[in-house]
């Protein structure tokens, strides 16, 4: 074993001493040949890492051996070894993952799945295991909660919400730099409601920041990264805010929400937390959820965009301090109404967006992140319609607008690809866009165009 091992070390070698030289095309095979390389690698040494311990007795099925010798992280040795034994219960991902088909993460997901609903209702999923062959790692862990959640009683769901609620924590500590440290826990509503409040101001100070940039001086000395501006973001939220909340059980809501696949309700309300020298600020929360399983007897499930599922008490507790705007999802996408023809997509586009990819379609970055990108360009005739449009994230937006990343549509969704040599430019990129000459305004019910969802619901992929 040790020189077939030793072998394939050789092998490898070689081929990194012909990278340089090899041809696109070939780089390109290598690297799809990297994924089961790597699955099967992480196989191999999971499965030695447990003969050892077995052999020695060690009681802990090879972490600690896993983690001396191959320099595998703690949490990945322990992770590995569990999955290893669970999948003696998943047949087809085991044989998936020895084929080098699934790479060990997913199998790791599939196994948790399995321990949220039953090893029987993932086996019976091919179109799940599918997605854990096809998918990144990133990608499957939310499609992987999305199906976990929607195979999870309604019941399940809120006693986890209520856990999480019971636990939520904040602490603090002094770093040895002299810096002062945060880390914090929270149940999702609490968390969106956070995350959103915190982004939108992050949001204010970036554009700040673009305007100085623009009208000032030509130095970048100064300039912010995303994380600065989450913190800038927070201090300028506790300097201007008024009074502390009251530690009630139930903070003050807010949110906005719509609906997947059958019909859906949302709400846009805010929270009052200025000071009586600053003007009330709102927090804007998206919740996709099915109004069939909401008006189900034993509870339903939601889902807040950009954070995760939550039971149907969690969304009726948002309502009732909320506006409501609706947000409906059938085979088809229910028609938005426009007056003019316009470049920004309008706040009910924005919410539509939201409710139907969720995060950035590239990178997973949450919508607070997000903007809208226009598929075919608006100067080249691409309407501002929600099958037009997807969510982006600023550094994602600009990888489509200056390295020509591709958008697609896959099982359903949609999603960004690198550059091909071979595929067509974009079109954005290989010619000048002609402007509109005097548009002609749109009817006042002129509908959208339909986006077909009939393969994959908005929310459980």
């Amino acid at each position: 074993m040790f020189s077939q091992v030793r072998q394939a070390l050789d092998s490898l070698a070689a081929a990194l001493d012909c990278v340089e030289g090899a041809p696109t095309a070939d780089l390109r095979e290598a690297l799809a040949l990297a994924k089961p390389l790597r699955a099967r690698l992480e196989t191999l040494e999971t499965a030695v890492a447990s003969q050892i311990a077995s052999r020695e007795r060690h009681g802990d099925g090879g972490a600690g051996v896993l983690h001396q010798i191959a320099a595998v992280p703690r949490s990945d040795a322990a992770r590995n070894v569990r999955t290893t034994a669970e999948l003696e219960q998943l047949p087809t991902a085991q044989s998936a993952l020895a084929d080098g088909e699934m790479c060990m993460a997913n199998a790791a997901r599939l196994a948790r799945a399995a321990r949220q609903t039953s090893p029987e209702a993932v086996q019976g999923d091919a179109e799940l295991v599918n997605l854990a062959k096809t998918l990144p790692p990133d990608e499957f862990a939310q499609a992987s909660a999305r199906w976990a959640a929607k195979h999870q009683s309604a019941a399940s769901l809120a006693e986890r919400h209520r856990r999480n609620r019971r636990n939520r924590n904040v602490r603090f500590w002094n770093g040895d730099d002299g810096t002062v440290q945060m880390r914090g826990a929270f149940d999702a509503e609490m968390g969106a409601r956070i995350q959103t409040r915190i982004r939108d101001e992050a949001e204010r100070l970036r554009q700040a920041d673009r305007r100085l940039q623009r009208d000032g001086p030509a130095d970048n000395s100064a300039a912010r990264t995303r994380d600065q501006r989450m913190a800038d973001a927070l201090d300028g939220i506790l300097t201007h805010s008024g009074s502390a909340p009251t530690a009630a059980d139930e903070p003050p809501q807010g949110g906005t929400a719509a609906g997947n696949e059958t019909t859906g309700c949302g709400h846009a309300a805010g929270d009052s937390t200025g000071s009586a020298s600053h003007r009330a600020q709102t927090t804007q929360i998206i919740v996709r959820a099915d109004l069939a399983d909401l008006l189900d007897d034993h509870g339903g499930i939601g889902e807040i965009a950009g954070t995760g599922p939550v039971p149907a008490s969690v969304i009726d507790r948002l309502c009732c301090n909320a506006d409501i705007s609706v947000v409906l999802f059938g085979k088809e996408l229910t028609p938005l109404y426009e007056a003019v023809a316009a470049r920004a997509p309008t706040a009910a586009q924005r919410r539509a967006l939201i409710a139907r990819d969720g995060a950035c379609v590239g990178c997973g970055a949450p919508p607070g992140d997000c903007e809208a990108h226009h598929i075919i360009p608006w100067l080249c005739g691409g309407p501002t319609k929600i099958d037009n449009l997807v969510l982006v994230c600023w550094s994602c937006h600009d990888k489509i607008h200056d390295h020509n990343w591709q958008v697609i549509k896959r099982n359903g969704r949609y999603g960004l690809i690198p550059p091909d040599a071979d595929s067509a430019p974009n079109p954005a990129r290989s010619k000048k866009p002609t402007p509109r000459r005097n548009p002609a305004p749109l009817q006042d019910a002129a509908p959208i165009h339909t986006l077909d969802l009939s393969r994959e619901p908005a929310l459980f992929p």
